[in-house]
């Protein structure tokens, strides 16, 4: 077989001489057959790749209409995980495969009649692995991103950290390291270092504010609102409420940016500590008629929040002690 080869190899050597005398096609139209050459299977691979990217586009609907529903867009995404599985056997060194077969997993989730919904988030941490394996610069910051939140989606924080850690040393964007840091503050938080947390929600508001890529503002809002978690659980309530306050006028009194696309909160409980804190600025910033409304949507954050949370919660008796606060601020 080598031989074979050998002998293809300079039959196309003699024509790419004959090219540069006018009788046959510019390298750049023959660059396909080299690589198909080089690595068989390549071409299927570029065709498979072409066939997922429409799903996807299918799957999130980035063209007119509405979006589909869960399990469709599921049975979507499913068939370009498939077509790209077909695609590594096809061209098992190509990292392009892997890299859209990885982020494709890491977005998949096909809702469960009872519990969570299913998801691959591991088979996602294994391909993204392999990827690095195979070419460890091959889009290494959107990587170290994607299994930085894979990572806390699994509730391993400390190894999420450390991949966004790594995605801001080879971070070329100001808004995509507010992002990073942002996260990177989230997981800090998770793991108990609420120092830690404030330093990087401080550095993600710095680069939004700096930023003209990207959508400073919701940056912005979000880093506030977490910094204001991370305040409240440090025992800088006042602090908290202030951060928040700021995090809100960004959208004119607004928390919809929390439930925006492409925000979630692990584990689920969070969103309702956030939306507690952003109802209790609220209040506060109110004129005296207005402040029971936002103290019982308070007040109901606070209760989903406890609903939800899990032992071991370190700061569920924070979580009571706002919501007594709040109840008794109701108190006629």
């Amino acid at each position: 077989m080598r031989n074979h080869v050998a002998a293809v190899a300079l039959a196309l050597v003699a024509a790419s001489t004959g090219m540069a005398q006018g009788r046959s096609r510019p390298l750049e139209q023959t660059s396909d057959f080299w690589r198909e050459l080089r690595a068989p299977g390549q071409r299927r691979a570029r065709t498979l790749i072409e066939h997922a990217r429409r799903l996807v586009r299918k799957a999130l609907r980035e063209t007119e209409g509405p979006r589909p529903q869960p399990h469709v867009r599921a049975a979507y995404l499913e068939g370009a995980i498939e077509r790209l599985r077909l695609a590594r056997r096809y061209a098992p060194d190509n990292p392009e495969v892997l890299f859209h077969l990885g982020r494709i997993l890491a977005m998949y989730e096909r809702p469960a009649r009872e519990g969570p919904p299913v998801r691959m988030d591991r088979e996602a941490i294994a391909t993204f692995a392999a990827l690095r394996t195979l070419d460890p610069d091959f889009e290494a910051e959107s990587v170290a991103f994607e299994l930085g939140i894979l990572h806390t989606r699994v509730g391993e924080f400390d190894r999420a950290a450390e991949e966004y850690e790594r995605a801001l040393l080879a971070s070329l964007d100001s808004s995509a390291a507010s992002v990073t840091h942002a996260n990177l503050a989230e997981v800090r938080m998770m793991a108990g270092d609420l120092e830690a947390a404030v330093r990087h929600y401080e550095r993600a508001i710095h680069l939004a504010e700096h930023s003209p890529f990207g959508d400073p503002a919701r940056s912005l809002a979000l880093a506030y609102f977490g910094r204001a978690v991370a305040l409240d659980r440090l025992g800088e309530h006042d602090g908290a409420l202030k951060s928040a306050q700021r995090a809100l006028s960004i959208y004119g009194g607004s928390m919809d940016v929390l439930r925006s696309p492409g925000v979630f909160f692990d584990p689920p409980a969070e969103i309702h500590y956030y939306e507690a804190l952003g109802h209790m600025a609220l209040a506060r910033a109110a004129d005296p008629s207005e402040q029971p409304r936002h103290l019982r949507r308070a007040r109901t954050s606070w209760r989903q929040y406890l609903a939800l949370s899990r032992d071991p919660d370190p700061w569920r008796r924070l979580a009571e002690r706002h919501l007594a606060e709040v109840q008794a601020a109701l108190q006629p």
